[in-house]
């Protein structure tokens, strides 16, 4: 070993856990973590003699492989942690780690002294690559989707009082949460840190002690929520929202009719009704911003439909969408906006108890639902912006269709949502200006995304709040040269690469 391999190798210790995996599959781990550098005096295997079925023929490889065990109790590890004198701490789960792991992930560190703890990407044993988002707290609570590999400071780790014993079996997921919980920056390194078997799923009660850790964390957030196990390692939220705000509903209209399964339609009338009947969040306002044109037969419906909580705003200017909500913004009285598409049908009655928890929470800014088309296809499950262009992502996949981390499955953040159905507060929507007049007609929601987001706040997505939107697929969005130029004057160097989905 090189003088600098061995400077190297005495930052780090390696704690491997063996929960869920064969004697055969910890020795094979044990030995790419030893062939990446490691001392041998520095890499631990962690066994929980209590979960662990196999404890005997784990022991029994790891004694083969001259490296030291620990006992998963949180004392045990917290003794050993403070004993070490590694700069930083290897947690691996699971699969094989790359042979240059440790200058990889230092480098990393060594480049970016802020950051506390880091993960990675990994690919398949077919080669197969399994890219993980941006640091993503949302998507945390719902699935521990950080991977093989999670390094952390050792002195960040003792910073947060180490490993706490109602975590066991889910220490991981449980300090990141913390971390993140405490300031402390988390972050992706863009790189692949494991080669895994995505057939392995038996991890010794692991799904169930992840669930007991993010009931804790929101009870300690004070966030009122509940927990659900959908699968293994798969979690639904259901944030309660609080306080029971007011919720403006701002629709443009111009009280047009279209064929919707085989029958005629008033779009606009057809979609409050569907929200008066089926929707349970009852403390709402409509406010419509209706072209002169509109029919006067269609505004009588829709006074029927909402009675007092309608707020009617004229338009009899030329089109422009961003101008038009901008003035609906101005009518709305409630603490929330739900900015909504006027072709759309409700299919989720919780849709805006869903949005609306999502919003409350700690750094999100606008949150947005799942969008099909008539034919049931996925419209929209956020926006992905690649190339300083905007797309949708998960665009025409058919039900039951998912990615490695199950983005179908969790709320999660994305670089944005469509305007189309997108819940905001009235506050936020006036501090980052509403709708830009430069883009009247397309790109308005992407700018309004980046301005969230420029704020510091996150655009969330939800598969749990779910609407038909009767869009074309084919339609021609007549987008003009004029509204990419602006678009991408504005946002093109943070628009380049999707770090958040790679639903395409």
């Amino acid at each position: 070993m090189s003088v600098t391999d061995a400077a190297l190798a005495a930052r780090v210790e390696a704690w491997i856990d063996s929960a869920g995996h064969s004697g055969e599959e910890v020795t094979r781990t044990a030995q790419q973590v030893l062939g990446a550098g490691f001392d041998p005096a520095s890499v631990f295997v962690v066994v929980d003699h209590i979960a662990h079925e196999d404890t005997a023929e784990v022991l029994g490889a790891v004694r083969e492989l001259g490296v030291e065990v620990l006992d998963a109790d949180a004392r045990t590890l917290n003794d050993r942690l403070g004993a070490s004198g590694a700069e930083f701490l290897f947690m691996v789960r699971w699969g094989k780690v790359v042979p240059n792991l440790l200058q990889h992930v230092v480098g990393f560190f060594d480049r970016f002294p802020s950051t506390s703890v880091v993960y990675g990407d990994s690919v398949t044993e077919l080669g197969h690559p399994l890219f993980r988002p941006l640091f993503s707290p949302i998507r945390l609570r719902s699935n521990d989707y950080l991977g093989p590999v999670v390094v952390a400071r050792r002195d960040v780790i003792l910073g947060l009082g180490g490993f706490m014993p109602e975590a066991r079996r889910a220490q991981v997921l449980d300090l990141v949460l913390r971390a993140d919980q405490a300031g402390r920056t988390v972050a992706l390194l863009p790189g692949v840190l494991a080669t895994e078997d995505l057939t392995q799923s038996d991890f010794a009660g692991t799904s169930d002690a992840q669930r007991r850790v993010v009931e804790a964390h929101l009870e300690r957030e004070g966030v009122e929520a509940t927990v659900e196990e959908l699968e293994p390692f798969i979690r639904r939220v259901r944030y309660r929202p609080a306080h029971d705000p007011k919720v403006s509903i701002v629709i443009p209209t111009r009280g047009g009719s279209a064929e919707i399964a085989g029958k005629e339609r008033v779009l606009v009338v057809e979609a409050i009704r569907g929200i008066v009947e089926r929707s349970t969040y009852q403390n709402l306002e409509f406010v419509v911003v209706a072209d002169a044109e509109t029919p006067t037969e269609v505004v009588t419906r829709l006074e029927e439909l909402c009675g007092d909580r309608l707020r009617l705003v004229l338009w009899d200017a030329p089109f422009n969408f961003s101008a038009k909500m901008n003035r609906g913004a101005v009518a709305a009285s409630g603490d929330y906006l739900l900015l909504l598409n006027d072709d759309v049908e409700v299919v989720t009655d919780d849709w805006i108890e869903t949005l609306l928890g999502l919003a409350q929470q700690r750094g999100v800014g606008i949150v947005g639902a799942q969008l099909y088309f008539e034919d049931s296809t996925v419209q929209h499950a956020g926006q992905v912006y690649t190339g300083g262009v905007a797309g949708h992502a998960a665009f025409g996949w058919v039900g039951g269709r998912d990615d490695s981390i199950k983005s179908m499955l969790t709320d999660h953040e994305v670089s944005g949502v469509t305007a189309a159905c997108a819940l905001i507060s009235r506050d936020l929507y006036f501090e980052v200006g509403g709708f830009t007049l430069e883009l009247p007609g397309n790109y308005n929601d992407v700018d309004l995304n980046m301005k969230v987001r420029s704020t510091g706040r996150s655009a969330v997505f939800s598969p749990w709040a779910r609407l038909y939107h009767f869009e074309s697929k084919s339609r021609d969005p007549r987008i003009l040269d004029s509204d990419l130029s602006t678009l991408q004057s504005r946002w093109s160097r943070r628009m380049q690469v999707e770090l958040y989905s790679r639903m395409m």
